[in-house]
């Protein structure tokens, strides 16, 4: 019987693999996996908060005998690590790229999202008349979440990292943590499970919703894609949404991609930015989630492209 938690869903994709798939009611917001090495656990991404992080963790050992052993970060975001401080047996491991944007970027974005979030709860409707309807649940979800943790909640970055790539073994399998540098973040790890061809991909793949941008470059991140299509996945953990097949990563790809191409169009037309962030959502992704993100993925994506920001060197 799969662990009880009101943050996660826990779904078997394979012996010994388990993905934590985040309900929209729930403080969890991301997805994350729990993969049974044989002798040691690894724990890919650890949610937005400390709560959904102690019950991960609870899962992990009641599935895999074990607490934690290893506990793998794949980006900066609050949402994929304020939840390690659940893990206090467990190393924390990333990229030293993500390490670096933890340090110097993660308590900012905790004081600037309280503050934020705040005062849309306090406003008409929230969690705000922007936010469509199908997004609403798990919109209030991730704002109160955030509110309700402690100002003085700690934030634990990464003690182990590597560049390039890094193999985690155990008697069953192993795990390889590859970094291609920065594409939805200014470092991306994701995770290959050679055996299974399973890809836990952290944001740089999400199935069903509109990924975001705003910290991103996407034709770096076009090309990631790409190296991990090359590793030909036979299903997909995104950061968000459910569990996907191989395709899911061509999907993301073309995504972006199609970002690129209308603003390009756009601005060959001569429209302003007001103009451009106005253009409708391509119907091949009306359905998606999270179109709330669509305005300002133009607007990042039109920035990009006019050269006022410059993407760090990739590590």
């Amino acid at each position: 019987m799969a662990p009880a938690s009101r943050h996660f869903l826990v779904r078997p994709i394979g012996r010994g693999v388990y993905a934590a798939i985040a309900t929209p009611a729930g403080y969890g917001l991301c997805n994350a996996t729990i993969v049974d090495l044989g002798g040691r656990t690894v724990v890919f991404d650890t949610m937005l908060t400390p709560a959904a992080g102690a019950d991960l963790a609870r899962a992990a050992e009641r599935l895999t005998g074990r607490r934690p052993d290893w506990v793998v970060n794949s980006h900066w975001h609050g949402d994929h690590i304020w939840g390690n401080a659940s893990f206090p047996d467990g190393h924390i491991v990333s990229s030293r790229g993500v390490r670096e944007q933890v340090v110097r970027r993660s308590r900012q974005q905790f004081r600037d999202d309280r503050r934020e979030f705040r005062k849309v709860l306090r406003g008409p409707s929230p969690p705000g008349p922007g936010i469509p309807p199908n997004d609403r649940e798990q919109a209030l979800s991730w704002f109160l979440a955030v509110v309700r943790l402690p100002r003085s909640h700690r934030i634990v970055p990464p003690e182990l990292t590597f560049e390039g790539e890094m193999e985690l073994t155990g008697s069953r399998r192993s795990v390889r943590l590859i970094t291609y540098g920065g594409g939805h973040s200014p470092s991306d790890v994701f995770a290959f499970l050679p055996d299974e061809r399973i890809v836990l991909a952290g944001d740089l793949v999400m199935v069903g919703l509109h990924p975001s941008v705003s910290d991103g470059w996407p034709d770096r991140w076009t090309r990631i894609l790409g190296r991990v299509q090359r590793l030909r996945p036979d299903r997909v953990v995104p950061g968000h949404g459910p569990v996907g097949s191989g395709r899911s990563v061509a999907v993301a790809r073309e995504y972006l991609g199609r970002l690129e191409r209308i603003v390009r169009r756009a601005a060959r037309e001569g429209a302003t930015l007001g103009e451009i962030v106005r253009e409708p959502i391509p119907d091949r992704y009306s359905d998606w989630g999270f179109s709330f993100m669509f305005p300002a993925n133009l607007e990042r994506t039109y920035r990009l492209t006019r050269g006022s920001r410059r993407a760090p060197r990739q590590r």
